[in-house]
């Protein structure tokens, strides 16, 4: 299973390693798990239907060229207008369009801009408590999370309502540690579509497919707006709950339908390139490698189109991508070690270089003790052979009450037997 499948913010970046099976004993309860998983599988599959995931023609939203369009033609009517890049106001609305459009285009520089201009604003009195959860957002996204939690600690302090702070607190939770299990049941049923995609992500790590999938079924029931982007993202999410289960035939419908919706959203094109490849369309998966890499140049995406290149036998295009992913991590780690170092994780296993996995998984674990954290690590240290260590992490994430499919799965790398 990869473990950068799970990376479902806007820095997922890396194709990750599938490593060669380990040798497992079929007991009695492994059968009815690996029963179970099949059953989760195929209610989750029952539910695809002409509604679901919904087309534009059903659900009609903005077209993401024009979406696109008009967001980009804001950005540049406040760039363009040296008054209104003066006023606090401004600063910070320029800031959160060019961390949207970083979110849609996956081009760091947007988001480095985004950040810059917070950073030069902050210590303005006029810059307000709703503007400090904006700049904690930003932060949040380049793992600087003690200063993400500074500026929600200021907007708390000046009066930032409570409900907001307890989002932002909530983001950083999920961030830093392991979740606490049942906390949206505990709290009751998710009222918007933004918590019933979080829902969803908590009840398939809990290993529920079928349930996640019906609460992602209904964020989209529960969206109502015109833009593309929150649709487009909630079936990317049900994409990657069927990747992360190896069904890659229904993952695609999902990628598909988000790519239809929104051809401009890099998560879309990138994991559709990806399932292509996994179904061994190599041709169509390369042309999509293509299209997201000449978007925003990540190097997750030049490796992703390194193999499908091989696989069309086009050696000089390989080896050119291979190059810009390489090159490509190398920047990215010496400029924003913290930020990227879970997504290369992957990507040196793959290509062969387990120690260098290592030192990144760990350098991320020291940061942030997340469930990401625990699995990336888990799976660098059974590329370096020190399966005894891994499953330390693959149970510490039972312990807690969960149950992924990159640690249930019948055969995978991660599924350790239980203490």
């Amino acid at each position: 299973m990869k473990i950068a499948t799970m990376m479902i913010c806007s820095f997922a970046l890396a194709s990750c390693a599938t490593p060669p099976n380990l040798e497992t004993n079929q007991s009695a309860g492994d059968q009815n798990q690996a029963s179970a998983i099949s059953r989760d599988v195929s209610q989750a599959t029952q539910l695809i239907d002409d509604r679901w995931p919904a087309s534009p023609d059903l659900l009609p939203t903005t077209d993401g060229e024009i979406y696109l369009g008009n967001l980009n033609s804001q950005i540049n009517v406040i760039r363009s207008n040296p008054a209104l890049k003066q006023r606090m106001t401004f600063k910070v609305t320029l800031a959160s369009l060019l961390y949207q459009r970083f979110q849609i285009e996956g081009r760091v520089e947007d988001a480095e801009a985004a950040r810059d201009i917070l950073e030069g604003a902050h210590s303005d009195p006029q810059f307000g408590p709703a503007d400090h959860l904006v700049f904690a957002k930003i932060l949040l996204g380049f793992h600087d999370f003690e200063a993400a939690q500074r500026h929600v600690d200021m907007a708390e302090a000046g009066g930032s309502p409570a409900t907001s702070i307890a989002a932002a607190r909530a983001a950083l939770d999920r961030a830093l540690h392991l979740p606490v299990k049942g906390r949206h049941r505990a709290t009751g049923v998710s009222g918007n579509y933004v918590d019933a995609v979080q829902h969803a992500a908590e009840l398939l790590n809990e290993g529920r497919l079928a349930d996640a999938s019906e609460e992602l079924q209904r964020a989209q029931a529960l969206y109502r707006d015109s833009s593309p982007f929150p649709l487009a993202w909630i079936h990317v999410q049900q994409g990657i709950a069927f990747l992360r289960y190896g069904e890659y035939e229904q993952a695609r419908t999902f990628f598909a339908a988000a790519h239809e919706r929104f051809p401009q959203y890099f998560l879309a094109t990138e994991h559709l390139a990806e399932t292509e490849g996994l179904l061994g369309n190599h041709q169509r998966s390369a042309q999509l490698y293509r299209e997201v890499t000449a978007q925003n140049n990540q190097p997750g995406f030049w490796y992703g189109l390194a193999q499908a290149e091989a696989e069309l036998g086009n050696v000089e295009a390989a080896e050119d991508a291979a190059q810009r992913a390489s090159s490509g991590y190398a920047d990215l780690l010496a400029r924003y070690p913290l930020m990227y170092a879970d997504h290369a994780v992957g990507y040196y296993l793959e290509t062969s270089d387990p120690a260098r996995a290592l030192e990144l998984a760990t350098l991320n674990f020291e940061h942030r003790q997340d469930l990401m954290a625990h699995l990336a690590l888990a799976e660098a240290l059974m590329g370096n052979e020190q399966a005894d260590k891994a499953c330390e992490h693959v149970n510490a994430i039972r312990d807690a009450g969960y149950a992924p499919p990159e640690i249930s799965l019948e055969g995978d790398l991660l599924a350790c037997a239980s203490d």
